[in-house]
């Protein structure tokens, strides 16, 4: 058993940076304030440093079946090396039939991954049906992709049908383009997903997903990944970057967090070390699933 103080830590919370202290207990959050000064715990002062909590990241084309090498050093540079301890993913269906093998498919895949992660559908919009839309609320999978480079599929959805199936499990549909069309018509499909999901009162987002860097509180929100993780949560497990402080930025508004901008020091995660100075730290099968029993309820 340890109990510890993280004192004095630059906390960045909903972009703005406010200074607390952590009481930690055998790696977990036991109480968060501003300072515990008549406790004689050990204490770790983290004033030197920016603290977040760690990131989730989105990343649709995690590998599956390749080899352990190829997998590890995959993890090392585009999770662990920036700070991210969860990662969102999906698994892709070509028919509905698809949908279960699919799912234990990239499931099976995940097993060994050394953060935790959690699952979403990435389907055509054809698919978007009450049989997979039921399939999804049964597997508790809470956020669904929906490719809009063609918008004929889309507009044929039968969102009546499908909003009914969402009230006690408000799944987040999120849009994706599969080929590089230009800006212009981009931007007019999106417009287009945007009314329609807005007018039929959808739990959407607006825009697509950027892969592989930070998700912003509003996306984590909606898909119901905050507060479990992107956040210090007292009874929670301990999660957390530092980075180094920047002058100047310390009681202001933090500019985003960029890997040219910001240079990550240390992660810890769960009691264990996953980076520190430079070197990142594998661990094969310590991440778990995420399964997000009500998504959005913190909106």
């Amino acid at each position: 058993m340890s109990t510890y103080i993280i004192e004095n830590a630059n906390w960045v919370k909903d972009s703005k940076i406010t200074q607390t202290s952590l009481l930690v207990k055998d790696d977990k959050i036991s109480a968060i304030r501003d300072r515990f000064s008549y406790y004689r715990y050990m204490r770790m002062d983290v004033s030197s440093f920016m603290m977040t909590p760690g990131h989730v990241m989105c990343d649709l084309q995690v590998p599956q079946g390749a080899d352990f090498l190829s997998i590890k050093n995959y993890y090392l540079n585009e999770f662990i090396h920036k700070g991210c301890t969860t990662v969102l993913t999906a698994f892709n269906i070509t028919y509905g039939c698809e949908f279960l093998e699919k799912l234990n498919e990239r499931k099976t895949s995940l097993l060994n991954s050394p953060i935790d992660y959690t699952i979403g559908l990435k389907t055509s919009a054809n698919l978007i049906t009450p049989a997979i839309i039921r399939s999804c609320k049964r597997h508790k999978v809470p956020v669904v992709w929906i490719n809009i480079d063609e918008l004929e599929s889309f507009k044929e959805i039968r969102w009546g049908w499908i909003k009914g199936y969402l009230y006690d499990y408000p799944i987040t549909f999120v849009p994706f383009f599969t080929t590089n069309i230009d800006k212009k018509t981009k931007i007019k499909h999106l417009k287009i997903w945007q009314n329609t999901m807005e007018n039929e009162k959808i739990p959407h987002l607006s825009n697509e997903i950027p892969q592989n860097e930070p998700m912003r509180l509003e996306e984590l929100k909606k898909i119901g990944i905050y507060p479990l993780r992107g956040n210090f949560l007292v009874g929670g497990e301990i999660s957390y970057n530092l980075y180094m402080n920047v002058e100047g930025e310390t009681g202001a508004e933090p500019l985003p967090f960029k890997t040219d901008h910001h240079v990550l020091k240390c992660t810890m995660n769960k009691g264990k070390c996953y980076y520190l100075n430079n070197r990142g730290y594998y661990f094969p099968g310590a991440g778990e699933e995420l399964v997000i029993q009500t998504p959005g309820y913190f909106i």
